[in-house]
Formats: C-alpha cells, structure tokens, sequence
C-alpha cells in the first residue's frame, strides 16, 4: 500500500499490456500450474533468482537477500529496487517483453489486476503445504486469490494503527493507559487534548491524501461489519447507499473538523508531510501507518511518548488495512523453484522476527508470541490487528480510492468538509459503480 499521492498504471492500462502477454506466458516444467505438485520445487535450487522490490521495502529487502546469500551458497538472490511511482508499469512491460524477474514484491493492491490476467504462477498446492497458512495475513491472501485459486503470498505488512501521545493525554487528565475504542472516545479524546492549546490539536489526517484516507478510514468501517463494496471481481457492487458504518465514519470526522481540532492545513496536506506535527509532540491521536511513526521518532520516544493501539469502530472491535506486499511469481520466470525457495526462507519465524526492527511488521500472526510481544510492544499491536485484517479485492482499487478526481475522496470531501453528507453518498454510490462496471466489461 502506498500512503502518498503516486502515479501508477492502473486497471485499464495494466490489462492493456498485459493481454498479449497473458497469452504466451509458460510456467514452465517446474511451474505449479493446474493440481500437480512437484515434490523437488523449492527444495535445493541452484543458480540466480532475480527478485524486484519495491524502493519502500529496500531496508528489509537488503537485510534478507544479504542474509540469504550468506548461508545459500549454491542459490543466490539478485536484488533490484523498483520505484513506486513506475513499479507496475516496469512489471507489467516485462512480463509482456517475455523476460519478467523470477520473484517481486508488489503493492498487494495491485495483485489483482495482474492475477486476472493470468500473469502469475498458480502456487495453491504449495501454499497449502505451508504448515502456518493459517496464520498468514488474511488480507494479504485475499489479494493474490482469483476464481479460488492463490497465485502470491504475503512478504511484508504495512498495516494502519491509532497512534497516541501518552505525554499529552497525562496533560489533559486522560489515562494513557486507556486509549480509545470507539468513535465517541477518539472524539472525547481529541476534544480534551486541544484544550491545552499552546499549538496542540487533539487531532490529525491528511486531508487531502486519497490513498492516506483510504488507509485509516476504512478499517472503522470494516470493524463494524461493513464494507464499501461487494461481489467478486467481475461482478462487484458498490455498498454506499444505506451504509451505516460508512456514515459514522464520515460523520467522526465531520465533527474532527468543524470542531477544529485538527490543525487548519490538515485539509492540504497531501501525504508528503503526514505524521510530522505529531513526531513533534504537538498532536494528540493520529490514525497511520505503524512503520511511518517508527521511522519519524526517536527509539526512546517509542512506549514512553508515543504508543500504538488498534483502529476501532464506532462502537468497539477493530481492523487494519493490510498495507505492504505479497510475493509474486511471474509464469514465465526462469528459476521459479529458487523463487519459492526464497519465498519459504523468508516467511521463517527467523526471519519474521526481524522485520520490525527494518520498519515492518511480520506477516504471521503465530509470530506474536510473548517475548515478541515485550521486545516490540508497538508492532505486536499491529500485528495483533492483522488477523481482523482485510484489504479490498479490485481490479481498480486506485481509481477508486488513490486519485484525486476519485469517488472516494470526492464522498469524503462533501461530507466533511461540505457537510453534504446525502450527496456525498450520492456521489460514492454513483462512482463506484461507474468505476465497477467498467472493470467488468
């Protein structure tokens, strides 16, 4: 998941290179296409795995292929960083040029456009041997199946939290020990902590980052059992007429803003400076990324200042949205068995255990152990969260929630700052099923 603005071919353009690709794609002999299962696939592979990341994950991408290639001296991993603003194009031009990387690492949102197409290996017989499926990122799983089937699974998480500053709930005679766990308290909360003035806000968004906003509001939504659209692809609806949960949402923040609790720029900030106010002790409650935080604080200030806690809804339970990446591997790969290979090497709890030190967090629930819990008590909140996890499952995911112009933010901006909120679900209703249709046809 990307948070900030980006520009990316999507959808219609993605199925347009990849059509002639799809085609003439071979898995080749060692390939898990159809029910088979080779016993020798991913077992003691020899040669060079060419594996594509994207630039966002490149501390922890390094940390493992560096490690990999230290204790597999007859395999080896070739590293290659993908930038974000250009990954799916250089995917998608590569598959159709019939040379595509051995394993990649792609924005899981984005593995829908590129299963449909019959672009990736079917690796459902040798995920179900995995003996900790269970315990795989259920969001991360649900992106990279398609008419039953799973062609990925997942590699890294970025998953959205409720950030708090315990210093100033102290300061405005709130426990930090009881963060909120519904909409009422997040409003309550915020209220009291914008009372200290002195440049504190209570609260803060970006206000005018679509992928941002898709990523912490959202998850509200799902913890009350709802979701904004429905159907398999191919055969989606929108869910916004009548929808409740989505209602609440828009409305908690309808009441952040008119109440002014979060700082004025809020409304144009585009992504590129989010969560910099509240590194700086001068924000009260913060829903984002758990790795965002992390990467803008202190060590030190982690548990003491600043700590974590899960996305509610309205009126209690919680979710995330499962952010990050699913590995991938395309059916014309060379060394697909060295990929799986890889793949296996990394979902280890070994290695699973490091990611949060690399600004990540693990993709296996059975990884939150206590002594994981104690060494990364922020990420273990996070990675609780995961198995309530869901992302949805689109084949035009940014048209309808990254892009400025988009039916979701459109929505977002008439209810909160419009306060229109009848043609704000109007406007949803209408643009995600013109958006829905289109990638059905």
């Amino acid at each position: 998941m990307k948070l900030s603005p980006r520009q990316t071919l999507t959808g219609a353009a993605a199925v347009v290179l990849l059509a002639s690709a799809a085609a003439c794609s071979s898995s080749g002999s060692s390939s898990p296409s159809g029910t088979g299962i080779s016993s020798s696939f991913g077992v003691n592979a020899t040669g060079t795995v060419q594996f594509w990341a994207r630039s966002v994950s490149k501390t922890l991408a390094q940390k493992l292929v560096s490690e990999f290639n230290a204790s597999h001296k007859n395999l080896q991993v070739k590293l290659t960083l993908t930038s974000i603003n250009d990954d799916v194009t250089s995917l998608a031009t590569s598959i159709r040029a019939g040379d595509p990387p051995d394993v990649v690492g792609l924005n899981d949102i984005d593995v829908p456009t590129f299963t449909h197409e019959g672009a990736f290996m079917n690796l459902t017989p040798y995920i179900s041997k995995l003996p900790y499926k269970s315990a795989l990122s259920p969001g991360h799983v649900g992106l990279a199946t398609y008419n039953g089937a799973e062609y990925g699974v997942p590699y890294w998480a970025d998953l959205s939290v409720l950030w708090y500053n315990k210093t100033l709930f102290k300061q405005a005679g709130l426990n930090p020990d009881d963060p909120p766990t519904t909409y009422a308290q997040i409003l309550s909360d915020a209220q009291a902590i914008n009372k200290l003035g002195n440049g504190v806000s209570g609260f803060t968004f970006a206000g005018d980052c679509q992928g941002c906003l898709g990523f912490t509001v959202q998850p509200g939504i799902w913890a009350d059992g709802s979701y904004l659209t429905s159907g398999g692809i191919g055969n989606q609806t929108a869910s916004i007429t009548g929808n409740q949960p989505l209602v609440q949402a828009l409305t908690l923040y309808r009441n952040i803003w008119t109440q002014h609790l979060v700082p004025d720029n809020d409304r144009t900030d585009n992504g590129t400076t989010w969560g910099q106010d509240f590194a700086a002790g001068k924000i009260g409650i913060m829903p984002g990324g758990y790795g965002q935080v992390v990467n803008l604080v202190k060590p030190s200030q982690l548990g003491s200042e600043f700590m974590d806690t899960p996305l509610p809804g309205s009126n209690g339970g919680y979710s995330t949205f499962d952010g990050g990446d699913d590995f991938v591997i395309p059916s014309a790969a060379k060394n697909p068995s060295g990929a799986w290979e890889f793949i296996q090497w990394v979902l280890q709890t070994q290695q699973q255990v490091q990611y949060p030190a690399l600004g990540a967090t693990p993709i296996r629930t059975d990884v939150l152990t206590p002594s994981f819990s104690a060494t990364n008590p922020e990420d273990a909140v996070a990675l609780k969260a995961l198995a309530k996890g869901y992302a949805p499952v689109t084949l035009v995911y940014d048209q309808m929630f990254n892009q400025a112009g988009g039916p979701w933010f459109q929505m977002f901006t008439t209810a909160v700052y419009d306060g229109n909120m009848s043609l704000a679900l109007q406007q949803g209703q209408s643009g995600l099923a013109n958006l829905l249709k289109q990638a059905s046809q």
